[in-house]
């Protein structure tokens, strides 16, 4: 069975993982079914990391939660930057957790094309939401994903649902007319809007309105 302990990326070790006892695949999994908050974020760089070995133990990890996945309900939260998203999410978010529901946010942030770092500042916009026990946020970087999600999303999410979240809520980076890969991954997809912005020209050209459930 694989054991992991630290995991870091191009030299800088993450928080979560540092001088972490090694777990094996098994142990890790059974701790994320608990809910526990330690192994969790930690579960979470393990399918972020680039590294090889990381991306074994991550696939053996999805395969032992798969089973207890798939019992959530997938929001994704779209629009242009600036429109509202973080604001919207804490909103939506108290509301379900004041309905007795566990919301977990994957914020996706965009990454330089220069540096490859990425601010992941959503984190401070949810300051209610982040602390509200019942409520868990991941800010991840897209690191050259394009469509608006980062590469290990969709994998984020069975790690959410195993965890015994009930509600997933996926904030997409800024997007423009066409990066609509989180409607694949959800099952309601939500375009935020500014009230006045372009003519119906610009509006029929944007493909996002197509996709989308519901607008606000």
């Amino acid at each position: 069975m694989a054991k992991f302990g630290s995991i870091s990326r191009r030299g800088v070790t993450f928080g979560a993982c540092v001088e972490a006892a090694p777990m094996t695949t098994e142990q890790l999994a059974q701790a994320i079914r608990r809910g526990d908050r330690a192994a969790l974020p930690r579960a979470i760089t393990l399918l972020e990391s680039t590294r090889k070995d990381h991306r074994e133990h991550a696939q053996q990890l999805l395969l032992a939660l798969q089973p207890d996945s798939g019992k959530a309900h997938r929001v994704g939260i779209t629009g242009v930057p600036g429109v509202g998203k973080s604001t919207a999410i804490e909103a939506l978010g108290m509301y379900l957790i004041d309905q007795g529901h566990k919301v977990a946010v994957l914020a996706v942030d965009p990454s330089s094309t220069r540096t490859g770092g990425s601010i992941l500042g959503d984190k401070t916009r949810m300051a209610r939401l982040a602390m509200h026990p019942d409520a868990y946020i991941r800010p991840s970087p897209t690191s050259g994903t394009l469509g608006g999600v980062a590469k290990a999303t969709r994998e984020t999410v069975v790690l959410l649902e195993a965890a015994g979240f009930d509600v997933i809520l996926i904030e997409t980076v800024g997007v423009g007319q066409s990066e609509v890969a989180v409607a694949n991954m959800v099952d309601t997809f939500v375009l935020l809007t500014l009230a006045r912005a372009g003519d119906q020209l610009q509006g029929i050209k944007r493909v996002c309105w197509s996709s989308p459930t519901s607008w606000w």
